[in-house]
């Protein structure tokens, strides 16, 4: 029997797979090993993820999780879910590797995540062999939604924008400058909140100004990220998130530029890696 799980900052979700085969999906809040208290991980578990399993007859777990890329928190995550699950194979990855095992399966391509965030990766089929720190928000997320909605509202903010464009923008998004100022530097999750005015672009991403807007997040993308691997033309390119999703055929544009097939572009792994791990078993 196998539980798989897919965990982000705001939510996780889970498959439990019977002997049988059947499968059985539910939710908890995300599980980011930064974000979370010990305390609140452990009542997490407690109460969102526990009552789903209705058995403790679980033959292998593997947790791939925002946060969980280093030794120190993969041990940290280990030892917390072995209290409730002590007779259980524990794996924790990071959602990196999860997003190249989901879209790369067994073979070797770039990996890449185009969420809220972004982050990405050279894989050889088995592991990550080349990876570039994301380093957030503030620094990079190149080609992610916060990426995209610093644009969309510094050129707003700037009066950069169509008039038209930004009268629509206005209509979904009131407010003066400083109620946005205000909600950025001192509101919670700004990452989040920046990230949301990615939304407004990539809805009217057949507009030519927004489009391009899309577009210049990910030249960004691949100029400071994926030409910096070995041999990278040489590879498919794989997208795991929301933003390279609904924003494909600009995400293949560019990508086309840069003389790069694309392989898969995925809204989520969940489904699959329990593929992959099904076909390894």
């Amino acid at each position: 029997m196998l539980l798989i799980a897919d965990s982000g900052s705001t939510k996780t979700d889970w498959c439990y797979i019977d002997k049988n085969g059947y499968r059985f999906y539910f939710q908890s809040k995300g599980m980011n090993p930064y974000n979370i208290t010990q305390e609140n991980l452990q009542t997490e578990i407690e109460m969102d993820v526990m009552p789903n399993l209705h058995t403790s007859d679980i033959k292998l777990m593997v947790f791939y999780g925002s946060g969980c890329s280093t030794w120190q928190k993969k041990t940290q995550m280990v030892n917390t879910f072995s209290q409730y699950l002590p007779h259980t194979e524990i794996h924790i990855e990071d959602d990196l590797l999860g997003a190249a095992r989901a879209t790369c399966g067994r073979k070797s391509g770039v990996a890449a995540i185009l969420g809220t965030g972004s982050n990405s990766c050279l894989y050889d089929g088995k592991q990550i062999t080349e990876n570039l720190p994301s380093l957030g928000y503030v620094l990079c997320d190149e080609g992610a939604g916060t990426n995209i909605g610093k644009i969309v509202l510094r050129n707003y903010l700037r009066g950069q924008m169509p008039k038209d464009i930004a009268q629509q923008f206005k209509s979904e998004n009131p407010g003066e400058e400083a109620d946005f100022l205000n909600r950025l530097y001192k509101g919670e999750v700004p990452n989040y909140y920046i990230a949301s005015f990615a939304k407004f672009a990539i809805q009217r991403q057949n507009n030519p100004y927004l489009r391009g807007i899309i577009k210049e997040a990910f030249e960004n993308f691949f100029n400071m990220q994926i030409t910096q691997y070995s041999n990278y033309d040489l590879h498919p390119i794989n997208v795991v998130g929301s933003v390279g999703y609904y924003a494909k055929d600009v995400f293949k544009e560019v990508a086309e530029k840069y003389k790069m097939s694309v392989n898969k572009i995925i809204k989520a792994p969940l489904e699959e890696l329990i593929k992959y791990h099904l076909e390894k078993d």
